[in-house]
């Protein structure tokens, strides 16, 4: 292989990454179980927008909180569980109408859920070794 095929050809994705991006593409699909389903949806909408987000979210709000929460609460690393559950509660004092778009950009500019999604933030890596150790479970 010539020097400048090696350095600037296409380089193959090492297995992790594969399993990776093939859990993605089984969530993206529908095909991921529960609690790992609730956990992938979870860390997307905190990477779109935080926690308002995940709990704006109109297919969230389709399925029983309660139910979501306890799959949180099985696969998230214990500060984390503590975290969302914390959040949620906050939102739940908010007591605004997720269809109103006054009272969306009210909270949005308040943002009084940004402690919890510093807390993400800042504890991220802990969520991502959980996502690696199910990724590898895969294909």
């Amino acid at each position: 292989m010539s020097f400048w095929k090696k350095l600037f050809g296409k380089k193959e994705e090492d297995e992790s990454t594969r399993r990776w991006n093939a859990m993605w593409e089984a969530w993206e699909a529908g095909e991921i179980p529960p609690p790992y389903n609730e956990l992938l949806t979870y860390d997307s909408e905190m990477q779109e927008g935080g926690h308002l987000q995940f709990f704006l979210n109109r297919a969230l709000r389709g399925e029983n909180i309660f139910a979501v929460m306890a799959a949180l609460r099985e696969t998230l690393p214990a500060g984390h569980a503590e975290n969302v559950a914390q959040a949620y509660r906050q939102y739940c004092l908010l007591d605004i109408d997720p269809e109103n778009d006054a009272d969306v950009c009210a909270v949005l500019e308040d943002a009084p859920l940004a402690p919890f999604d510093a807390y993400y933030d800042e504890h991220e890596e802990e969520l991502l070794d959980v996502l690696e150790a199910y990724a590898a479970t895969l294909i």
